[in-house]
């Protein structure tokens, strides 16, 4: 039994990627106001369907895609695209605090790519940031975008058992609702989408050399996953930019820099958007360098940071 225990402490160690914590009570209110300020600002937001063209032209009329989760729409009808930008942003926000290592850091993080993107199509990514921000409780919003979501539940037990209660309670209120997933990318493959940056089983051996080393690191966990996620579309990276926070200015600053790399596809073509794989591999290089100090690999990236 003990050696039992021995080994999920080994896969499952302590979290460790928050700098700083919050009570509950404190928590709710901080991001109730938030939610509330950012509600306002983005009521200024022209919504015209060139800014918001998701939220538009699927989410605000009910027209969600087939290969979203049932309980989408059960969420998205409460919701109106300032109230889902007060949402992501205040999400954004408090991940950001919670991880910063410096001001100029955090700073960084908003100027990263994905938060603009998924502001600019009215995407709900943030929902699923707000998600990682309430589990193992939030774990249906965690999902809503399980791209990288997936793997950041790997960071704790309570977060697997989770994600294996709901699957069962879904199943239960909405049927087997899996098979809507497998036939869209059958009769409409995500690998003809130009954007797509996944690398399908190329990937595997990256996520392999990488996924032990992660593990009980939400952040690393989730650039781990991305190297085998089915479907990588830049904006799904909203839940992983928070912990560009947790890095030095200097390499939190370049990491914003490889950030917009990927639109160098208006210029390279459809491998252009592969650039943003920069951006990924960036962020774990530095986490993993931050967490082992003693491998090799920290002493090049921390002549960037100073």
């Amino acid at each position: 039994m003990k050696k039992i225990v021995t080994i999920l402490d080994m896969v499952f160690p302590e979290q460790i990627i928050f700098q700083r914590r919050l009570k509950i009570p404190t928590a709710i209110v901080f991001f109730l106001f938030l939610c509330f300020l950012f509600s306002v600002v983005a009521t200024i937001i022209p919504v015209n369907g060139f800014i918001a063209y998701d939220w538009v032209y699927f989410f605000s009329v009910g027209n969600i895609p087939s290969w979203y989760q049932p309980w989408t729409i059960s969420i998205i009808h409460f919701l109106n695209y300032p109230i889902l930008i007060g949402i992501t942003c205040a999400a954004f926000s408090m991940a950001t605090f919670l991880r910063s290592v410096n001001r100029l850091s955090a700073i960084a993080s908003f100027l990263c790519l994905p938060l603009i993107w998924v502001i600019f199509l009215g995407q709900i990514d943030g929902l699923a940031l707000f998600g990682m921000l309430g589990l193992p409780w939030l774990v249906p919003f965690a999902l809503l975008k399980p791209h990288i979501t997936f793997f950041g539940l790997g960071a704790k037990k309570t977060y697997i058992i989770a994600f294996f209660i709901w699957m069962i309670i879904s199943v239960l209120i909405w049927g087997d609702w899996f098979p809507a997933i497998r036939d869209f990318n059958t009769y409409y493959p995500v690998s003809e989408w130009s954007h797509n940056i996944s690398l399908g089983w190329w990937g595997v051996p990256f996520f392999l050399a990488t996924v032990w080393f992660s593990r009980g690191d939400m952040d690393m966990l989730m650039a781990s996953g991305a190297f085998v996620t089915p479907t990588l579309l830049f904006y799904h990276l909203l839940p992983l930019t928070p912990a560009v926070a947790r890095l030095k200015p200097k390499t939190a600053f370049i990491a914003v820099f490889l950030s917009f790399l990927t639109l160098s596809s208006n210029w390279l073509g459809p491998k252009g958007w592969y650039l943003g794989w920069t951006f990924i591999v960036w962020i774990w290089i530095n986490l993993a360098a931050k967490r082992y100090p003693k491998i090799k690999i920290s002493k090049w990236v921390n002549r960037f940071a100073g």
